[in-house]
């Protein structure tokens, strides 16, 4: 393939990301919120009254990822306790700025690094085909 088409799809996701978020901007879609939404509790599903209050209904994962003590607890946990380490003063300040620098930052980090990796082995593989030819 090409050299500048493999730069555009090295790029690809970082216009798209904020193509996407632009868009949202401009159409005031409900995903930005300036405050956490006030709605009645529904008896078949779950709605903003749950995350407000707590849910009362039955859980759809098993608990090894959803509980307490499942997969998200640990990881509430573990965001709690760098939180007190990286802010002793606030632990809740350094709780959002851990989970941000862990889910906005390092997270989507490591993705992108593995999908330039991805395009870099699928470049050298068609080189290959390309020299046994």
């Amino acid at each position: 393939m090409k050299r500048h088409v493999w730069f555009l799809l090295a790029i690809a996701p970082l216009v798209a990301v904020p193509a996407a978020f632009t868009t949202v901007l401009a159409t005031g879609s409900p995903v930005l919120r300036a405050a956490i939404p006030i709605e009645a509790h529904a008896r078949d599903h779950c709605t903003w009254h749950c995350h407000n209050h707590g849910c009362s209904h039955a859980p759809r994962l098993p608990r090894a990822l959803a509980g307490d003590e499942g997969l998200y607890g640990k990881t509430i946990a573990g965001l709690k306790a760098a939180g007190r380490a990286v802010v002793p003063s606030a632990p809740h300040v350094g709780y959002g700025v851990v989970n941000l620098a862990l889910f906005c930052v390092a997270w989507p980090g490591i993705m992108y690094a593995l999908y330039l990796l991805v395009l870099s082995q699928r470049r050298k593989i068609r080189a290959l085909r390309r020299g046994a030819s």
